[in-house]
């Protein structure tokens, strides 16, 4: 009997070792399907990501071909596109309640901004992902079903997020008055430090408090370029209206050149 309980013992920790070594080496599907299926819950919009490829040991990867969709009443297809995003995870917490991301780096994003009435895309998004938070808070003591759908159940801790490189497109009535000078604006540099180290941060309010700021950047950038084009307009005008001035006197000044020539001028 004794013998026979010892195999099960080891079948069960053989077992529980296989199921332990799938979900490592399975880790970049998890964090794949995690994105694709809380996301669009949280943000109210499609979301999808290429891949994800994590080492084992590290916790460090790559994600690739992420995308965030536009939520429905904007035009561009897209609010961020980016091929390539780096991050590294704290391997030791993934069991745990609080999972911890050492850092994630965005290289290279492409921003859609697009305004709408008084809102835009990036602040549409965001009031979506506040009514999700306000919706976790209010169902966090009822089921677990709602906290299943946006991964609330989890808190998260992202030490340094940075985005470099990055660049705005404008869409909408904002391309039509910025022309050409609105696809490519450089995006500035963006660095969060300690997302939810302080206080327990589901996914959905790191996401929020991150798009928030970008949201900050991205209409600060675009009202600055604004302003510069503004400028530029106004000096052209300005410049366009003293050739015309000078062009008038240097006028008179052939025009009487020419009639004296001809003797048009008498004493």
């Amino acid at each position: 009997m004794k013998k026979y309980i010892l195999i099960g013992s080891g079948v069960i920790v053989a077992g529980l070792i296989t199921a332990i070594v799938l979900v490592i080496l399975n880790l970049g599907d998890l964090i794949k399907t995690a994105v694709e299926e809380f996301g669009p819950p949280i943000t109210k919009t499609e979301v999808r990501l290429g891949s994800a490829d994590i080492s084992v040991l590290s916790g460090s990867g790559t994600l690739s071909d992420f995308y965030l969709g536009n939520p429905k009443g904007f035009k561009m297809p897209s609010a961020i596109e980016c091929g390539t995003i780096r991050v590294k995870v704290n391997t030791d917490s993934l069991t745990k309640d609080k999972i911890i991301i050492e850092e994630i780096f965005v290289d290279s994003p492409v921003i859609s901004y697009e305004k709408r009435g008084n809102t835009d895309n990036f602040q549409t998004i965001v009031n979506n992902i506040k009514k999700t938070v306000a919706g976790e808070k209010t169902d966090s003591g009822k089921t677990d079903e709602k906290q299943s759908e946006t991964g609330s159940g989890k808190t998260i801790q992202i030490n340094d997020f940075i985005v470099k490189n990055g660049k705005i497109n404008l869409g909408g009535s904002l391309l039509d008055a910025f022309g050409e000078q609105g696809m490519g604006i450089d995006l500035p540099d963006i660095h969060l430090k300690d997302i939810g180290k302080d206080k327990e941060t589901t996914p959905a309010e790191a996401f929020a408090q991150i798009l928030g700021e970008m949201t900050g950047d991205v209409t600060g950038t675009v009202t600055e370029v604004g302003k510069e084009l503004s400028e530029a307009v106004g000096k052209a005008v300005e410049g366009a209206s003293e050739a015309v001035e000078e062009a008038g006197k240097a006028g008179e000044s052939v025009g009487g050149a020419i009639k004296g020539l001809f003797g048009g001028s008498k004493e």
